[in-house]
């Protein structure tokens, strides 16, 4: 769905989840400020805006769970001052953001700017000023394609760095600890790699032209089965 279109089935798609008994997660638009997502026209955040606030109120008053996408803190923030200023507020008890965090060719543990697999903090952070708390983060794409080479300071992305780096975000959720040695958020539900399966994009795991990632593959599937602890819990460890 793109930030320009206005959809009238957010209701219907909130039923349809949960007549198949599954938690009705639902994302309304995504990556606003892009042009690719625009289609040729002037991206216009203010129409973005006008959809945006009765897809939310749609999403939520059908019961589901409310699902924001950004890759901008500017535009995070003024989303979430708009919710306010609607009189919105009320739909942050059931909210979600879905981060996009894409690690260029940096390591797990880089926070110099928004290009590593951390800045969903820096988006945390607009959260707890905007509206005092931070909602459940499912990251939605995100980790490193092979071949990547954004910054001159850091090697490519190889195949061994590609299982290396990605193996090292699972492990957050395995050992409680992030790569920059603080603890594993407890709003961080899930990260889900780009891109796990396309014949046209050279990033995919599975099925791509440039072959399958199939050290990356190997690595994950010798993870051990463990599970995710929360704060909360006496023992947050495996």
């Amino acid at each position: 769905m793109r930030p320009y279109q206005v959809y009238d089935h957010w209701a219907q798609d909130v039923a349809f989840l949960r007549s198949l008994g599954l938690p009705p997660y639902l994302q309304v638009y995504n990556e606003p400020n892009l042009p690719p997502e625009w289609d040729g026209q002037t991206v216009d955040q203010a129409i973005y805006l006008s959809h945006l606030i009765p897809a939310v109120r749609e999403v939520y008053e059908a019961g589901g769970f409310v699902g924001l996408q950004h890759i901008d803190l500017d535009w995070t923030r003024t989303m979430l001052q708009t919710l306010k200023a609607e009189g919105m507020d009320y739909v942050f008890d059931r909210l979600f953001f879905v981060p996009h965090p894409y690690g260029a060719n940096h390591p797990p543990d880089f926070t110099a700017d928004l290009n590593g697999v951390l800045s969903f903090l820096e988006y945390a952070r607009v959260f707890e000023e905007e509206i005092g708390f931070v909602p459940v983060m499912i990251a939605g794409e995100g980790g490193w394609r092979l071949g990547e080479t954004a910054d001159v300071n850091y090697p490519p992305i190889t195949e061994e760095l590609h299982r290396d780096y990605h193996v090292a975000v699972f492990d957050w959720f395995r050992n409680g600890q992030l790569s920059n040695g603080d603890p594993l958020p407890d709003y961080l539900f899930a990260f889900c790699p780009w891109l796990i399966s396309d014949a046209f994009d050279p990033a995919a795991w599975y099925d791509s032209a440039s072959g399958n990632r199939q050290l990356t593959i190997a690595a994950v599937e010798a993870i051990p089965e463990f599970e995710r602890r929360f704060s909360w819990q006496a023992d947050n460890l495996p």
